[in-house]
């Protein structure tokens, strides 16, 4: 359930319906999509006290992969993304952590060492994706 300032609640809902906050099952009922939720001014954190299942805005709420930043979800597994997908997302490692992409991800992706320089990452950060460093 997420709280909703006046002017959000009447984009929402209408003049005659106003209602202080939002639950899933109104994103449900209204057919509301993310992007109409987004526009609304809703925040990343908002939407995930009404849904924190990706899945769900997936395949309710018309997510697609450019959402995946917004939604936290991870790009491989809700959005059957591929390497050059990532790669053009421009995704900070700690941006990846909380998504809970992983190196391991990456590599099964394709990944290569040429093109892990691309990200543009230091050591520590691949350590924090979960790459094995040499000792």
């Amino acid at each position: 359930m997420a709280l909703l300032k006046p002017r959000q609640s009447t984009l929402l809902f209408g003049w005659w319906d106003p209602r202080p906050v939002l639950i899933w099952n109104d994103v449900l009922r209204l057919k509301l999509t993310l992007d109409q939720l987004i526009k609304c001014g809703l925040t990343s954190t908002d939407l995930a006290l009404v849904q924190p299942d990706p899945g769900e805005w997936i395949q309710h709420a018309e997510a697609e992969l450019k959402h995946a930043r917004f939604l936290l979800a991870n790009p491989f597994t809700y959005f059957r993304a591929d390497l050059a997908d990532v790669l053009s997302m421009h995704l900070s490692s700690s941006e990846m952590i909380r998504m809970e992409l992983t190196h391991g991800q990456l590599v099964i992706a394709g990944m290569t060492a040429d093109t892990e320089k691309m990200f543009k990452f230091d050591t520590d950060e691949w350590g924090m994706l979960g790459k094995r460093l040499p000792l």
